[in-house]
């Protein structure tokens, strides 16, 4: 076949010039899942304290939230390793491809589960400083929660 002028359209309500589908005008990009999820997360204020409750509660609550809180800070510690070892693989590496294919959006992800694990860290300090006062309004005596 032979492309002239007459073999071309003319009009855009005569055909498509190109078969390839459009590309949606905003792309939505995926969510960022962390990797692990540290077992403080799963802990909110309102399930952390029983109402009323027992002093062996109150002891297991306050364990509980200390627990997660040391958890949390393990968890911090262990991203920002990570994270100041991609750094340093990233300017170190003399091979921009696998820099930038490999090491660098490692590193991006490490980022982001490393601000998730602060923001999770700073949730589970919180939950444990509000524990005397919860504790103190569900009439626990304050000896119960201390270590």
């Amino acid at each position: 076949m032979t492309i002239n002028n007459r073999s071309l359209v003319k009009g855009s309500d005569k055909g498509k010039v190109s078969t390839s589908k459009g590309a949606p005008a905003h792309p939505h990009p995926a969510p960022v899942v962390p990797a692990t999820p540290s077992p403080s997360a799963a802990v909110t204020a309102a399930d952390a304290a029983p109402t009323g409750g027992t002093e062996a509660e109150w002891r297991a609550t306050a364990a509980r939230d200390r627990k997660g809180v040391a958890d949390a800070k393990a968890r911090v510690a262990e991203l920002e390793a990570a994270t100041k070892k991609l750094e340093n693989d990233f300017y170190a590496w003399d091979d921009g491809q696998y820099r930038d294919r490999v090491i660098k959006p490692a590193w991006d992800h490490s980022r982001v589960d490393l601000e998730t694990a602060r923001q999770e860290l700073a949730q589970a300090e919180k939950t444990l400083a509000d524990l005397p006062e919860r504790a103190r309004k569900a009439g626990a005596l304050p000896g119960w929660i201390r270590e």
